[in-house]
C-alpha cells in the first residue's frame, strides 16, 4: 500500500500549506445504469483520451495532489482505466494513492487483474440494495457475482458503499449480514440534493449512524451529521473544497465538487495562488452531505479533533488486504 512515511508527512504538510491533498478525476460523463437519484452522468458521452488524462495527472501532480479518485459516469468505461491508474502511481515513486469509485457491473478477471498490475490501491463499490429497484439499478442481486470475484482477485482493498436514504434503510442491517462473509469495508453515503444539501431527515437514522458510522471505524463528522439530521445545520465548518479538495470535470475544469458547477476554470491554468483563494468559506457549507469534500475539510482543516481519526484511516490504508473469500463461498 502506498500510505508509507512519506505520504504521511507529506500529507501533514497539507494542513499548513498551499497545495492540495486530494482529487476527484472524472475519467468519463457516461454510465451503464440510470439510477434516478443520480445527476452526475450523461448517457452516451465519450471517454477522455488517455493522453488528455495524463497530462491533468502531471499537472495535479505538479500543484501537490497526493490522492487521486477516478470517477465518472461510470469509471470501469473507459478502455485504458489502468495505464491512466499506472500513471499516476508512477508519481511521487508511487508514495501517493489512487483509488475508482465504479457500480462494479463491468468488472471483469482481466481488468481486475489489470488494476491490479497498475498499482491501484483502492476501489469504491456502490451497491444501494438488495434487489433492484426504480431508484436504484445498484442492488446485491445483481452486482455479487461480481464482488466475489473481487474478493478473489483484487490486491488492492475494496469498501462497499451505500447512498442511504428511505428506500434502504429498513434492510440496511439484512444488507449488511448478506456481505458479512466477503473480506471488505462497508460505509453510507447521505442522500442530498441539487447543491450537495442533505435530502433525508429523522430520528430513524441516527441509530444506523451510531451502529455504523459514516466510513467504517471512521467517523469524521458525525456530530455534525446527527445534528443535520434533525433539521439543524449551525454547527460552524470550513469547506476546502476548490483549495486542498479539487473536483476535475470531463472537460478538464476544476469545480469546488461535483455539485456546486458555479466556479469552474481550466485546471491547466491552476496555481497554489489560484486555489488559495478557494480556501474561504462558502454559501452551500449549511447542510452539506458530500462525504468526500467533508472528509479532506475535517481532516485538514481540524487536524487535531481529526488526528486520532486520521491515525486509524491511516493504518487502515498501510494494512494488507483482508483475506480472501473462502473457495467454498465463492461458488
Amino acid at each position: 500500500m502506498a500510505v508509507d512515511m512519506k505520504f504521511i508527512l507529506t500529507g501533514a504538510k497539507r494542513v499548513i500549506d498551499s497545495r492540495p491533498m486530494y482529487a476527484q478525476v472524472v475519467v468519463t460523463d457516461d454510465c451503464n445504469l440510470t439510477c434516478s437519484y443520480c445527476d452526475e452522468y450523461a448517457p452516451g458521452a465519450p471517454v477522455i483520451a488517455l493522453e488528455t488524462l495524463k497530462d491533468r495527472i502531471d499537472k495535479l501532480d505538479e500543484l501537490g495532489v497526493l490522492v487521486y479518485d477516478f470517477l465518472g459516469g461510470e469509471t470501469m468505461l473507459h478502455p485504458r482505466i489502468a495505464e491512466l491508474v499506472a500513471h499516476a502511481k508512477s508519481k511521487r515513486g508511487g508514495s501517493n494513492l489512487a483509488t475508482i469509485i465504479s457500480n462494479g457491473f463491468l468488472l471483469t478477471q482481466k481488468n481486475i487483474e489489470g488494476l491490479n498490475a497498475a498499482g491501484l490501491d483502492f476501489m469504491q463499490v456502490s451497491v444501494d440494495t438488495l434487489h433492484p429497484t426504480e431508484w436504484s439499478d445498484k442492488s446485491l442481486k445483481s452486482v455479487l457475482p461480481k464482488l466475489k470475484l473481487l474478493a478473489e482477485t483484487a490486491k488492492f482493498q475494496v469498501e462497499i458503499q451505500s447512498v442511504l436514504n428511505e428506500e434502504n434503510l429498513g434492510n440496511y442491517d439484512e444488507f449488511r449480514a448478506a456481505l458479512k462473509d466477503l473480506p471488505f469495508a462497508f460505509g453510507f453515503s447521505i442522500m442530498h440534493g441539487k447543491g450537495g444539501k442533505i435530502a433525508i431527515q429523522g430520528e430513524k437514522y441516527l441509530g444506523l449512524l451510531a451502529k455504523y458510522g459514516v466510513f467504517e471505524g471512521v467517523n469524521f463528522y458525525g456530530e455534525h451529521l446527527k445534528e443535520m439530521l434533525q433539521g439543524n445545520f449551525a454547527r460552524p465548518w470550513k469547506c476546502l473544497a476548490g483549495f486542498k479538495f479539487l473536483y476535475v470535470t470531463s472537460a478538464g475544469a476544476v469545480q469546488w465538487c461535483a455539485q456546486q458547477r458555479g466556479v469552474s476554470y481550466d485546471l491547466m491554468t491552476a496555481t497554489p495562488e489560484r486555489l488559495k483563494a478557494d480556501g474561504v468559506h462558502k454559501p452551500c457549507e449549511a447542510g452539506c452531505a458530500l462525504g468526500c469534500v467533508r472528509m479532506v475539510s475535517h481532516t485538514l482543516g481540524e487536524p487535531l479533533k481529526t488526528f486520532g481519526a486520521s491515525f486509524k484511516l491511516a493504518a487502515g490504508m498501510s494494512a494488507p488486504k483482508k483475506a480472501r473469500l473462502p473457495a467454498a463461498a465463492s461458488s
